[in-house]
């Protein structure tokens, strides 16, 4: 598997944060990027990791911090990843979050279950299971774009001199450790764990890889995003967030971001459900 994903200098890219097995919004983000073919034939679409692990409750005991009511259905998510991979190839791109990482080398993750990793994998079953990790194996760790665009799944808090650093990583022989544990990790430990990171920390982390600001998830944002600094934007797609309020985010590849400031709400941040409304939302409109 390739730690770095280099995407072109050309086209539409869009983004989604964390789905977590909401396969509702999953058919939302390939409904919006099958559009973006429709209309100029050369778009990407990027997944910045955890795609899977949600919950398993009944809708009478859905907590409201949750957001918007789903059931996982994480193997169906991975199994029409899949197909929508073989179906646009070289177009169609993902990331490794914390929670995917548990299935191919990482500490299992215990935000639902005690043992997210060996739930899933019961449920599935060992055939679809192996399938399921012979997908998540071709995830790249970090993606770069020539407009400027880094992307990452946890806040870009690690140390590195260069994108070296982060093709080297290693991501196997973790099974057995913790969380903490492998936040200590230097480069995989806050790429796929932090969830933020002080403006000069987070300045040098683009820089080393060619960029100029870092789009990623894993945090929670009720309102739909958050800028922080000159090179920071926490985007909040599905996972955790009201319909009013989730977004994605739409770059063109061609240009030259010069910071994250250059994202307009409306233009390169928008609404997955331009529609919702929610009683008291601020809400995102395009």
């Amino acid at each position: 598997m390739a730690r770095v994903l280099r995407l072109p200098d050309h086209g539409r890219l869009i983004v989604c944060t964390d789905l977590q097995g909401c396969l509702r919004d999953f058919h939302r983000i390939i409904e919006i990027f099958d559009d973006e073919m429709d209309r100029g034939g050369d778009a990407h679409l990027l997944f910045t990791g955890d795609l899977i692990h949600g919950p398993h409750l009944d809708e009478l005991d859905w907590p409201e911090f949750l957001g918007e009511y789903y059931r996982d259905a994480s193997g169906d998510v991975i199994d029409e990843l899949s197909v929508l991979m073989r179906r646009h190839p070289g177009r169609v791109h993902a990331l490794v979050g914390n929670h995917e990482h548990g299935h191919i080398g990482g500490p299992h993750t215990a935000k639902f279950a005690a043992d997210e990793v060996a739930v899933l994998e019961e449920l599935l079953g060992a055939e679809r299971a192996e399938r399921m990790r012979n997908v998540l194996r071709d995830f790249a760790l970090v993606a770069v774009a020539p407009c400027g665009a880094v992307f990452t799944h946890g806040a870009p808090a690690a140390t590195v001199k260069s994108i070296r650093d982060i093709e080297e990583a290693k991501l196997e022989g973790f099974e057995i450790g913790s969380p903490i544990d492998i936040l200590d990790t230097p480069v995989i430990g806050p790429i796929l764990w932090a969830r933020s990171a002080a403006p000069d920390v987070a300045s040098r982390f683009v820089k080393a890889l060619g960029g100029t600001f870092c789009i990623y998830g894993h945090d929670v944002i009720p309102e739909g995003f958050e800028i922080i600094g000159d090179e920071q934007i926490v985007v909040s797609t599905s996972f955790g967030v009201f319909d009013s309020n989730k977004v994605y985010i739409a770059l063109d590849l061609g240009k030259r971001y010069r910071s994250v400031h250059d994202l307009r709400v409306g233009h390169e941040i928008l609404p997955l459900y331009p529609d919702a409304t929610l009683p008291g939302a601020v809400g995102i409109r395009a």
